[in-house]
């Protein structure tokens, strides 16, 4: 691993077309790459603006390893099409006088729609990026600064936070084509070297996108070009404001906001057994309205007392009983959406029912957690020793008892109070036209 100086200011790089070839084949950079030492990483002095220097920059020394998404000297630095990519392999020469980085390209929205003119660019956000298999043997002098793609999978319960300008990544490209036998090959996430020069019949993403947007599989596209620019960078658009896809419920009506949405267990995706009784719109006989029943209600109904929720913040239940929606280009994160807010709150409010309160107060865990306490506390000298796979065995166990309390952490009351603000402040979202999917209506 060596350190290297950036000789110039800018040393912009040459981004290689893909040269589409369908069989692997190995060219004179794959042999030379093979024929190097495998290195761990490698430092560049790379170029940042300091006011504070002489002539306005300084030089700062950073590491780039494998596995790290870099971002590379382009044209396009500063736009939506700066280069991207991730770190395969670094290998250098034995005499350690050359470092060749293998980069696997991340492509822009427009990079995909130059090679494929079928590829509609306004299903993806500007800063989207799609892990190609294309890849270059490229120079450490080409390398601008270390980053972080995001991971964003529709269908998680957790997703991450971004931003407009956050870059993140759903889905990987796949070339198929037509052999001989007409039967489609597709490739998943294999690295080729080459490619014929034929351009592929059809290009393919795996997870296609819109996958895992809805039930009408149409593509959701969070942070339109609009949203990204402020207007003055941002001139006229043909992108659509993208409407809410994330369907839910179909019996469900868009303004609900009540029990029966507790109800619905977005973990196990079936009904909490507990307010499985509420989730009927009309009430069975004797029994008012659900639609008017509070979770409050609900527990006297169900002979338990309200005390139980009592250490949950106002704001938490309110959210746990709030409907999972997004809609492109909302603020405060609506853009990607809500579930990970409305899952742990109801998690929250699930774990106190089941354990009939706080569980951090239950005589259960009180006694778990001083039988533990007695076991740490037996002396060294006392000649009981535990073999690794004893400790382990007991690790497992006692995680899987804890796992019956379900959540152990403490709502933290601000952080619901502040969100509990936002969603006020974005009350048409939640009741207006952008709820329903434009495909299906649900």
């Amino acid at each position: 691993m060596g350190k290297i100086t950036r000789k110039h200011r800018r040393l912009t790089m040459k981004k290689k077309p893909a040269a589409h070839k369908w069989l692997p084949a190995k060219t004179d950079e794959d042999l030379e790459f093979a024929q190097m030492v495998p290195a761990y990483g490698f430092v560049v002095d790379v170029l940042y603006i300091n006011p504070l220097a002489h002539g306005g920059y300084t030089y700062k020394p950073v590491m780039f390893k494998k596995g790290n998404d870099v971002i590379l000297n382009s044209p396009w630095d500063d736009t939506e099409d700066v280069w991207v990519g991730r770190i395969c392999q670094v290998r250098t020469s034995p005499d350690q006088s050359k470092t060749l980085v293998k980069v696997r390209w991340y492509w822009s929205r427009n990079d995909i729609n130059k090679q494929f003119k079928s590829f509609n660019p306004s299903q993806c956000a500007p800063f989207e990026r799609i892990l190609s298999d294309h890849y270059d043997y490229v120079s450490p002098y080409s390398f601008q600064a270390v980053t972080h793609v995001h991971e964003y999978d529709e269908s998680s319960l957790d997703p991450p936070a971004l931003h407009p300008r956050d870059l993140f990544m759903r889905t990987n490209l796949a070339l198929a084509s037509l052999p001989m036998n007409k039967r489609a090959l597709q490739v998943k996430f294999i690295r080729y070297a080459n490619y014929s020069s034929a351009m592929p019949e059809q290009i393919q993403f795996q997870p296609p996108l819109g996958h895992d947007t809805c039930l009408c599989g149409l593509t959701y596209n969070p942070f339109p070009s609009g949203i990204c620019f402020p207007p003055e960078e941002f001139a006229a658009t043909h992108e659509p404001q993208d409407p809410m896809h994330f369907c839910p419920s179909l019996n469900l009506p868009p303004e609900t906001r009540n029990l029966r949405l507790l109800a619905n267990n977005p973990d196990e995706e079936v009904l909490f057994v507990d307010f499985g009784y509420f989730y009927e719109k009309e009430a069975h006989e004797g029994v008012m309205l659900t639609d008017m029943v509070t979770v409050h209600d609900a527990l006297r109904m169900l002979n338990r007392s309200p005390e139980i929720i009592a250490h949950l913040p106002a704001s938490l239940l309110a959210i746990a009983q709030s409907p999972i929606i997004r809609c492109a280009g909302a603020p405060a994160g609506f853009a990607i959406g809500n579930v990970a807010d409305v899952v742990l709150a109801r998690r929250f409010v699930y774990t106190a029912v089941l354990n009939r309160g706080d569980p951090r107060a239950s005589a259960k865990l009180m006694e778990l957690l001083v039988r533990e306490q007695m076991r740490e506390s037996v002396p060294f000298w006392t000649g009981i020793e535990e073999s690794s796979c004893d400790v382990v065995a007991h690790l497992q166990e006692l995680a899987e008892q804890l796992e019956d309390f379900g959540t152990l952490a403490s709502p933290y009351e601000k952080y619901w109070d502040r969100r509990m603000e936002e969603y006020k402040g974005l009350v048409e979202l939640f009741a207006g036209p952008a709820f329903k999917c434009p495909q299906c209506q649900g």
